[in-house]
């Protein structure tokens, strides 16, 4: 079996509020290896957010190991912790989180540039990943002239310029009518098939179904996780 791109090891993650602590997660603890499509569940309050900020190094737990790629990324600093989300992880909103003054071309190079990548590769890698979502032909428009499906389309291809190790995910359908949520759910059908490692937090049952691994959260411990079986999960 590959090595792990993702390892938790007793993740708790408490917040302070006043004289207050709230445990939020309670030692969570599992691995993600390369090729897998992951969905996170639970109900509202189970800590899919929390535990989803912290694969996504956005925060930092508490207390615990979280190696990524290799790295022990749980208590890095701010720029190291920056430079390790840039370098390995991609990141698809569920409201987009577009630069409504850059057009697709430039939102879709923002990692790239981050990245300190050149102005001539930044073009042609967005223009390819343009292509590969079917907005070729709208590279200069801007966030207010596509739809709900096109913004999104370009936030996947923003997720993928840095050839991420993982593609993590917050409710990437949520804000879409059906038939967008379909064409973006056939999307991650195909990143997937072509091997990309995918990690979504989400309530729709439809990429439930896709999934080849579900992780149910409750009360902060990990209550369920399962591989393949999907009418089983889909059951419980």
């Amino acid at each position: 079996m590959p090595e792990p791109i993702i390892s938790l090891r007793d993740i708790r993650k408490s917040y302070q509020m006043g004289d207050v602590v709230s445990q939020v997660l309670q030692g969570v603890s599992f691995d993600i290896f390369p090729g897998e499509y992951v969905c996170i569940m639970g109900p509202s309050g189970c800590g899919k957010s929390t535990l989803l900020n912290v694969l996504g190094c956005l925060d930092q737990p508490t207390t615990g190991d979280y190696f990524l790629g290799g790295q022990n990324v749980a208590h890095l600093d701010d720029d190291d912790l920056s430079a390790a989300r840039n370098r390995n992880l991609g990141f698809i909103f569920q409201s987009y989180n577009l630069i409504q003054q850059l057009t697709v071309l430039e939102n879709i190079a923002i990692p790239m540039y981050y990245g300190g990548e050149g102005d001539a590769r930044m073009r042609e890698v967005a223009e390819n990943l343009a292509n590969q979502v079917g907005l070729g032909h709208r590279l200069h428009h801007k966030p207010t002239e596509l739809s709900g499906g096109q913004q999104q389309r370009v936030a996947i291809a923003r997720a993928l310029s840095n050839s991420p190790l993982v593609i993590l995910a917050d409710e990437a359908t949520g804000n879409l009518d059906s038939k967008s949520g379909q064409e973006i759910l056939s999307l991650f059908d195909g990143l997937n098939a072509q091997g990309k490692t995918l990690v979504f937090v989400t309530h729709d049952e439809r990429m439930i179904e896709r999934a080849t691994r579900v992780i149910r959260l409750r009360d902060g411990v990990v209550e369920m996780d399962e591989r393949g079986k999907k009418s089983a999960i889909l059951a419980h």
